[in-house]
């Protein structure tokens, strides 16, 4: 895929959020976060994972103020 920019020093921010039960999609998530970057420079990928909110005081609220920054948002194995 070939991206047609006016301006190389432009990108436009996009916020995508994955939210799962665990971290085991975290070594899937930074290959891809590395990968995407270069296709989209203004990407910012973020994953949180429920497993964590218990051992980690604030990791609910960023991830709750994550979600409320996103573009995208992505709720995978939340049973």
């Amino acid at each position: 895929m070939t991206l047609n920019r006016t301006s190389h020093g432009e990108s436009t921010p996009v916020n995508v959020v994955i939210v799962t039960m665990d971290t085991h999609l975290s070594s899937a998530v930074d290959r891809a976060r590395v990968s995407l970057k270069q296709q989209i420079p203004g990407l910012n990928l973020t994953l949180h994972a429920a497993s964590e909110w218990s051992a980690k005081a604030d990791s609910l609220e960023h991830c709750l103020e994550d979600i409320a920054k996103g573009d995208i948002v992505i709720a995978t194995m939340l049973f």
